[in-house]
């Protein structure tokens, strides 16, 4: 396509353009992919700005430059052509949605948001879709996988290019469906702006992220965006919808006004896909569900009453567009793995580990009450608390972990650009707090890996070593570097190095004798 027709995906408010017939061969953010011909969108991140590298990006052979801050518009004896956006992410999700060809309009795309719960929920919707026979697209926080292709994700929604790019490639494929985690950044920021959502699920709200939305207001209205963008997607004959936690009054809220169908679930007898007789083990969780459409025995391999929600939403969604009961159940019940979502670490040890995401208060809360509720002897917890985040949030945090556990050790989770050494000391002021009215063991150990190997030296046979917060991830992240590191690897590696030692010091004894 050409310059010209390129710029009627998008408003702006002044440019020049050098030549409008020029080729766009494509779309970067990043000035050190740029190749000639390609346009180069110039966004203010939390880190940099890419403002700074217009220079960069018009040297390696960008075609057009597309920036916010008239400051930094190129000078006129610089060939180029530039147009100056009001808002930048906004024009780059527009663009990417025209120069992949407006893929969303042809796929039916259920967008998952809440604070906690998104990706196992998502997880649970492609397996179920996947099991009735319809191929599905996934793009998580964890893991985005379009057939037979699958990658590590870099966001809970990724900058709206990839996105474009990944529900092109599963056009392309013929998959017809998608699952995609929607985070409150994601839709603050723009990043899905112009995709055509026929679905909404919501799994529950509570105040998140404070440092970038400052209010509970906006975090609300930021979230609530996805039920109104399901709203203005009228040019699809997919059935729209949308799915509340009918439990939290949050959700419920956020319904309101919302000119489409809605369904709610949960536990309570107003529900109209609800969850009884539940029985949870450390292993799995069963309960009955009834609807509408029937009645269903439902076994999952993840435990507590926090996946029982996240089971039923996406059994909610799944029923309101036709698929089989007997589906459902046989998908849910094949998924055992879930990346970073209550992964066992098993290494023949008598003692439980469990590395998972929880790394807000709510989300350590259900996960630690179902291994208090389940562990005969003791809870040792490995936790931290994320840099440059609210520190309001980190002993409250502290505490939680502590009124659960007997053991606490305190670490590192991505310091970023902060002391990791604030970010303890302010998660061990709730500690200390806890372990006025209890016995309690507690350390800082601020190497995260020295901080695992301590936690497993401590554990005995009928304890549950509980590794929280970093679940998926494969770095830690120190200022502006990631260093490797990996929660169930490392606690894994641990555990084989004890079990050889064990297996060594055997062999030594009865070669001695």
């Amino acid at each position: 396509m050409t310059i010209g027709q390129f710029l009627s995906s998008f408003s702006f408010e002044e440019g020049k353009i050098e030549n409008p017939e020029e080729e766009v061969r494509g779309l970067v953010f990043d000035s050190r992919r740029v190749q000639p011909g390609y346009v180069f969108f110039a966004l203010p991140g939390s880190n940099t700005d890419g403002h700074f590298y217009i220079e960069e990006a018009i040297k390696r052979g960008a075609t057009l430059v597309v920036l916010e801050k008239k400051e930094f518009v190129p000078p006129p004896q610089v060939k180029v052509s530039w147009v100056l956006v009001p808002e930048g992410r906004k024009a780059l999700a527009l663009a990417s949605s025209f120069f992949y060809g407006d893929p969303s309009s042809s796929l039916r795309v259920m967008g998952v948001t809440g604070t906690n719960g998104k990706t196992t929920t998502c997880f649970f919707l492609r397996a179920i879709w996947e099991k009735s026979g319809f191929p599905c697209g996934l793009l998580t926080t964890a893991r985005n996988i379009i057939g037979p292709k699958e990658e590590e994700a870099i966001n809970t929604t990724e900058e709206s290019l990839s996105l474009y790019r990944h529900l092109y490639e599963m056009q392309k494929m013929g998959i017809k469906n998608a699952v995609v985690e929607v985070s409150s950044h994601a839709l603050a920021l723009r990043r899905v702006e112009g995709i055509k959502f026929d679905s909404a699920l919501v799994t529950n709200l509570i105040p998140e992220h404070m440092e970038f939305h400052r209010t509970f207001e906006h975090y609300f209205a930021s979230k609530r965006k996805l039920l109104q963008m399901v709203e203005e997607n009228l040019s699809k004959s997919y059935p729209r919808v949308v799915v509340v936690n009918g439990d939290d009054e949050n959700c419920l809220k956020m319904r309101k006004g919302i000119g489409v169908p809605s369904l709610i679930y949960g536990l309570n007898k107003e529900a109209e896909i609800r969850g009884e007789n539940i029985t949870c083990s450390l292993q799995q969780s069963s309960f009955l569900v009834k609807s509408p459409w029937g009645k269903m025995e439902v076994v999952i391999h993840f435990p507590g009453i926090h996946n029982v929600y996240n089971a039923l939403s996406a059994i909610s969604l799944a029923l309101f567009y036709g698929l089989d009961i007997n589906d459902i159940q046989e998908a849910l019940f094949q998924v055992h793995h879930i990346p970073g979502r209550w992964e066992l670490v098993e290494a023949g040890q008598d003692f439980t580990v469990i590395v998972d995401f929880a790394h807000n208060w709510h989300g350590l809360e259900k996960s630690l009450s179902i291994i208090r509720d389940l562990t005969p002897g003791k809870v040792i917890t490995v936790f931290g608390c994320g840099g440059e985040r609210d520190r309001s949030k980190r002993p409250f945090i502290g505490e939680t972990v502590a009124r659960f556990s007997d053991v606490c050790i305190v670490t590192t989770d991505n310091p970023r650009g902060e002391s990791p050494e604030q970010t303890a000391f302010d998660a061990l002021e709730g500690v200390k707090r806890a372990a006025k009215n209890k016995d309690l063991h507690f350390e800082v150990i601020l190497d995260r890996e020295d901080a695992i190997r301590q936690a497993l030296e401590l554990a005995q046979k009928g304890d549950t070593v509980f590794l929280a917060g970093k679940g998926p991830e494969r770095f830690q992240v120190y200022g502006g570097k990631a260093i490797p590191h990996n929660d169930h690897y490392i606690a894994w590696k641990i555990l084989k190095e004890k079990k050889n030692e064990v297996l060594s010091s055997r062999n030594s004894r009865n070669y001695s004798s």
